[in-house]
């Protein structure tokens, strides 16, 4: 195939990009056949689909201007190592797109024209993740969206800091930028791991104030932690995010000053984990969504994130935020229509900034990764809102408890504390609620 066919991605592996000749791919069925004795037709147990494998033919050329490969020696030191090292990496097939894949065996042949050019012959095989399926992902798509990002991040993230290394970029503005990040991470990660905010996903009733941002419609907290859960437990979880956020910082800054500037897959991979480790520290997931909209906004106009290399590392941890926004969201319980509009709102901007930058940097698979992470978190959100009642503006004329107006508006009572929840800071008292307050219409 002609690596520059319309529409078609270029081949890399681990950030190590090759033109592609062609390519191959294998698959099939795993059948378990089954032949008993006396009956002449077997059975042929379908045990589901077969790994998938795929042959590269291809090369790479000295002072490629489509990759910025930069010497053929440093292409080939840097393939060998993408293609040697243990487990799997992110492998763009120029006909399928973003896949994770294990190497099984490769070949690089030079001529009598090395000095200019290698052959490349690949052959790889597709891996997934050990994990149970996800609810999340087999409903509405927002998981194997934010994985797209993810991967799209780092493929541009590592392409971008080879280029800036070879004009010259510094190592110390790399790891002075991952290391604001870093603390910035981590303070958010503090605020996140609060004790208050811990306490307010504890199962059972603890204020009318606590709902978060996993209530739903009907008040009911899903909370993470167990019946029997305890405040002494919950100060054993807070430390324990804590450290996974500053171990996670300490990763990036070792890959930081150990990896090849040519080739920063390590560097990307700690920044997606240290991201990741931020979300997971929140246990309701509106604080997430808070979190990382922190993030997103962070100042990035220090001189260290100003160079080349510098703003590789900071669109990097953008867009691994604006990912993980995605699982927030998705993890969200809208309260009405409207609140799922407003979260619409807030999570779609937040990645139409990112995916334009993405664009203005001509970062073609981050901008197509996060404008289809777009779409997916909206029609998901758009989905549940409609199922959901509006909110509407009530008027009393005088002050009345909670349950009455429950009873009045729903003739149901039990949706006293759904009122509360609605009416936010503005309920002093449910025995004593506002005379105008916004609630549901139905």
């Amino acid at each position: 195939m002609a690596l520059f066919g319309g529409k078609l991605l270029p081949a890399s592996f681990r950030g190590a990009p090759f033109a592609v000749q062609n390519d191959e791919i294998g698959g099939g069925r795993r059948i378990a056949l089954h032949q008993y004795p006396g009956k002449d037709e077997p059975w042929a147990e379908d045990m589901g689909r077969e790994a998938r494998r795929w042959r590269f033919r291809g090369f790479i050329v000295d002072g490629d201007v489509v990759f910025a490969g930069g010497p053929i020696q440093l292409q080939r030191a840097l393939l060998l190592a993408a293609l040697e090292k243990a487990g799997s990496g992110t492998l763009t097939v120029p006909t399928l797109g973003i896949v994770q894949a294990c190497v099984t065996r490769f070949s690089m042949s030079q001529d009598l024209g090395a000095g200019r050019m290698s052959t490349v012959d690949v052959e790889f095989v597709e891996s997934g993740k050990k994990s149970f399926p996800s609810l999340l992902s087999s409903s509405s798509g927002l998981l194997s969206a934010a994985n797209l990002a993810k991967a799209a991040l780092v493929v541009d993230g590592v392409r971008l800091i080879a280029i800036a290394a070879a004009a010259g970029g510094r190592r110390q503005d790399m790891t002075n930028t991952a290391a604001n990040w870093s603390t910035r991470a981590i303070a958010l990660g503090n605020d996140a791991t609060s004790l208050h905010r811990l306490a307010a996903q504890l199962p059972g009733t603890y204020g009318r104030f606590s709902a978060g941002g996993n209530a739903g419609i009907d008040g009911v907290r899903a909370s993470i932690y167990a019946a029997s859960t305890t405040t002494g437990e919950l100060v054993a979880a807070a430390s324990g995010a804590r450290v996974r956020i500053r171990a996670s910082a300490q990763t990036l800054q070792g890959a930081c000053a150990a990896t090849q500037l040519g080739y920063a897959q390590d560097v990307a991979d700690a920044i997606v984990a240290l991201v990741q480790a931020l979300a997971d520290s929140c246990a309701d997931p509106a604080d997430a969504i808070r979190l990382l909209e922190q993030l997103l906004l962070f100042d990035r106009t220090r001189a260290v994130a100003t160079s080349a290399i510098g703003a590789a590392i900071s669109g990097m941890v953008r867009r691994a935020a604006a990912a993980a926004l995605v699982i927030a969201g998705g993890h969200y319980q809208p309260t009405s229509s409207d609140d799922a509009s407003a979260m619409i709102r807030r999570i779609a901007d937040a990645r139409d900034i990112e995916a334009t930058i993405a664009a203005d940097a001509r970062d073609d698979q981050s901008f197509t990764a996060l404008r289809a992470a777009r779409g997916a978190i909206v029609k998901d959100l758009r989905a549940r809102g409609a199922t959901l009642a509006q909110v509407r503006t009530f008027r009393t004329g005088r002050s009345l408890p909670a349950p009455v107006l429950a009873q009045r508006w729903y003739r149901d009572p039990s949706r006293a504390d759904q009122i509360v929840t609605q009416a936010g800071g503005d309920v002093p008292n449910p025995l004593f609620m506002p005379t105008e307050l916004r609630a549901l219409a139905a």
